[in-house]
């Protein structure tokens, strides 16, 4: 299974509560008024499997690090809930911070990403899951980042359009 990255669209409204009140934060994630598919057509929800390691490192060139707001896929926001004690905290970040990461994700394009792509480094660095060494022709991690990116960029931008801030959770 693996640690996997989902991303769910949020109105600052409830954000504003959860950060005033914390116990109101706990249940959120286990009361889903629809399925994830549906939340998905809707553009509300989106999963990108392991991919968030890899897409981390090439917006920021680094592991854990990096300037906001090209690191808000691993850094930055508030912390909203700890659920697993061996997965991250899920994060939230605002509709200001979606506006600036959907901005920094629309200037650049796909082959400065596919020259981003080192992946000696990204072994070196332990980024997970450790794939970034296969051979390209038995399987294309390049095109697996970019997948994902670009279904991560798009929910950017519709969630920057709909004034909606995001939970982060990788578990």
């Amino acid at each position: 299974m693996g640690m996997t990255c989902e991303l769910r669209a949020v109105d600052e409204g409830q954000i504003n509560e959860w950060l005033a009140n914390p116990e109101s934060k706990s249940g959120f994630l286990n009361e889903k008024s629809t399925s994830l598919e549906e939340d998905e057509a809707a553009g509300t929800y989106i999963y990108i499997d392991k991919a968030w390691h890899g897409i981390h490192f090439l917006l920021t060139g680094s592991a854990w690090e990096g300037e906001e707001p090209w690191c808000y896929l691993m850094n930055g926001g508030a912390t909203f809930h700890q659920g697993d004690p061996d997965s991250a905290p899920d994060r939230v970040l605002r509709p200001n911070q979606i506006a600036a990461w959907a901005d920094a994700l629309g200037a650049i394009s796909t082959v400065e990403l596919r020259r981003r792509f080192d992946p000696e480094a990204m072994m070196e660095a332990g980024i997970y899951p450790g794939i970034w060494d296969r051979d390209p022709k038995d399987d294309d991690t390049l095109g697996y980042l970019l997948e994902y990116y670009e279904t991560l960029r798009s929910f950017l931008e519709q969630t920057k359009k709909e004034n909606k801030g995001v939970i982060i959770t990788i578990s």
